[in-house]
């Protein structure tokens, strides 16, 4: 993250816009020059600048003038100039997962909501993404947040305001309260302390470690935590499955590791390609971040803060096992 956007984003949080905050810090915000002239003329001028992975792109896309100004402000709080306007740009390779995807997908919802409401969008234009959009939420909304949206389609949305609300005004304050809540909820949500590591190759253990890290992410109770503790020792047995082969690598104690025990199978490998007492910092490396994935999940008083240092240690193994793994096949 530059330190433009860090700044930005600790502006809205000193506001309390915590939502707009969790937003911008998946994205790369600038001030630069832009075009604003025509066809036959090119007129440069400063702007605000923001690229984003395409769903956080499409959310502050469809975010009220005044949450775009509150960002354009943020962004430019220390440049001579303040900005009023944001110019959004969508990287298309880019990803997003965890809290700030839900927190995107929620706001875009919201708007679709408000804009069929209000003489904007047309409702079979945009029903079935509506409708798509509504089961992701619900299947990613973590236990315990408040979600009041109670139309699984647009046309029960219509049905209720062509009942009850007469007034544009009438229909987004609605909504917006419908959504408030949860948008709320979802953006108190801390992220991880770093981004993740390159992926590994093994399609289970990358697969297992994005969960434990979009859960991370979502969690607020203990039993949550102690979830993610679960996900980081089956990512630690997948690792061991994945480089331990009976036929080569034997357990140092001569005890025959069974399909689950990821200490002896990790150690049986690092010490074939490592053998000695001089390499037992690395066979201690994996104990240890196994021994800390049993400890989380077991521990009923789990913290966030437990559960973040265990999905670390466990994707550092992962790395550490996928280096040795790559230079050993060489």
């Amino acid at each position: 993250m530059s330190d433009l956007t860090e700044t930005a984003c600790k502006f809205l949080e000193s506001l309390q816009r915590l939502d707009l905050s969790m937003l911008l810090r998946h994205c790369q915000a600038s001030i630069e020059e832009v075009d604003v002239g025509t066809w036959e003329i090119d007129i440069l001028e400063d702007a605000v600048v923001v690229r984003a992975p395409k769903l956080i792109a499409d959310a502050m896309k469809a975010l009220p003038h005044e949450d775009r100004k509150r960002i354009a402000e943020a962004v430019s709080s220390l440049h001579w100039k303040t900005f009023d306007k944001i110019t959004v740009l969508a990287d298309h390779a880019a990803a997003v997962r965890g809290a700030p995807a839900l927190l995107a997908e929620l706001l875009i919802q919201r708007a679709v909501m408000i804009s069929v409401a209000t003489g904007g969008e047309r409702i079979q234009d945009v029903n079935d993404y509506y409708r798509a959009r509504e089961v992701r939420i619900r299947q990613t909304l973590p236990q315990g947040v408040a979600y009041e949206n109670p139309y699984e389609d647009l046309w029960a949305w219509y049905h209720y305001w062509s009942e009850h609300f007469g007034q544009y005004r009438e229909r987004r304050q609605h909504v917006r309260q419908l959504f408030g809540a949860a948008i709320e909820a979802i953006a108190k949500q801390s992220s991880l302390p770093s981004e993740p590591r390159e992926a590994t190759g093994w399609e289970r253990v990358d697969r297992a470690l994005a969960k434990a890290r979009d859960q991370l992410e979502l969690a607020k109770a203990e039993e949550d935590f102690q979830a993610i503790g679960l996900i980081c020792r089956e990512v630690i047995i997948s690792l061991a499955q994945a480089v331990y082969d009976p036929q080569i690598h034997e357990s140092l104690d001569g005890v025959t590791p069974s399909e689950t025990d990821a200490n002896r199978m990790l150690e049986a490998y690092i010490g074939h390609v490592f053998p000695g007492a001089s390499y037992k910092e690395l066979r201690a490396h994996a104990r240890a971040s196994l021994a800390l994935a049993l400890n989380l999940q077991h521990r009923r008083t789990a913290t966030r803060q437990l559960a973040a240092l265990c999905v670390e240690a466990t994707a550092s193994t992962s790395a550490v096992v996928s280096i040795i793994s790559r230079a050993h096949s060489n």
